[in-house]
């Protein structure tokens, strides 16, 4: 684990959040960062307007940073058919699952 780890892994959103709070040139992303050594990692940062990326918790990574970062589109596939589309049109309330319809939600846990 990296010395950061600890101090700040689970805190990517929060930090962010408070730091384009105290600087309205930041902008506030939520998608991927994809770390060479541990994969993707779902994550927050800021954006300046130039495109730099100002990301408070880096460090919790062992790449601290050097990865790509790849900001979320809003798109989602549904866990039971497979069907893609925008996040707000679909039931995404249950953990790490989005679903299309209350069907797809029902045939995906055996009902």
């Amino acid at each position: 684990m990296t010395d950061g780890y600890a101090l700040y892994r689970g805190k990517c959103r929060e930090m962010s959040e408070a730091l384009a709070a105290e600087d309205p040139g930041l902008r506030l992303v939520r998608g991927h960062y994809h770390c060479p050594f541990w994969g993707e990692q779902a994550h927050w940062w800021c954006v300046r307007k130039d495109g730099t990326v100002v990301d408070p918790t880096k460090d919790q990574f062992p790449s601290r940073g050097i990865g790509a970062y790849v900001e979320y589109d809003g798109t989602v596939t549904c866990s039971n058919c497979g069907k893609e589309g925008r996040e707000e049109d679909f039931d995404c309330s249950h953990g790490h699952y989005c679903f299309c319809s209350v069907e797809c939600h029902c045939r995906f846990v055996g009902v």
